[in-house]
């Protein structure tokens, strides 16, 4: 390729009609040679700002939680028996919670709230009579012998299961389950880490 030619003014003597003067790739004009100088000078001292730290390289993804400690899953069974090895007596916190205690109250009354439950899970136009009839067999296999009267399709008692899960998963803070046992499922259900299988244990009271 050929040289630019660029074009340049000059004042001709006793005259001020400028004349051009052509130089092959530069400018001879002084003026516009300054300027293009100090053009230079602005553009150098423009600081340029430097990447964020987060532009230049992205920020390593965070890491997940831990493992959460499930009993009988993830961590160690404390009560492997399920509904006889939790229902115990807590002389510590002054709580009798062994089934042949609570028993004994129930065949007297039961208590409202619990009563309360007990009616939402019952069979439709099953009126509960606010206590629980003789049934000390029970106590020698818990809680199989109680799904003698509340099994599954039961019309004489509340089904086992929904009544349960309504004693031991509501009320909050008034319920020792939910509080003391943090509502873990696992201190009743069990599974089987091989087959997958899930089950409820049995047994006689401590």
């Amino acid at each position: 390729m050929g040289h630019i030619e660029r074009a340049a003014f000059r004042t001709t003597a006793g005259t001020s009609r400028p004349t051009i003067a052509r130089r092959k790739g530069m400018i001879t004009n002084p003026v516009l040679s300054a300027c293009g100088i100090a053009l230079s000078v602005v553009l150098a001292a423009v600081p340029v700002p430097a990447r964020a730290e987060g532009q230049v390289k992205s920020a390593a993804p965070l890491p997940p939680p831990p493992v959460r400690k499930i009993p009988g899953i993830t961590a160690e069974d404390p009560h492997p028996r399920a509904c006889v090895d939790c229902h115990v007596n807590y002389a510590d916190m002054k709580l009798d919670t062994r089934f042949s205690t609570l028993m004994k109250g129930w065949n007297e009354k039961v208590e409202p709230k619990l009563l309360a439950k007990a009616q939402a899970s019952a069979p439709q136009g099953l009126a509960l009579k606010g206590r629980h009839p003789q049934a000390a067999g029970v106590l020698a296999d818990i809680p199989a012998k109680c799904l003698v009267c509340h099994g599954r399709t039961s019309k004489m008692a509340p089904p086992f299961a929904g009544m349960i899960h309504r004693i031991h998963l509501t009320g909050g803070e008034e319920n020792h389950f939910l509080t003391v046992f943090q509502g873990e499922c696992t201190h009743c259900h069990k599974l089987d880490l091989v087959t997958g299988r899930w089950s409820i244990p049995s047994g006689p009271e401590k």
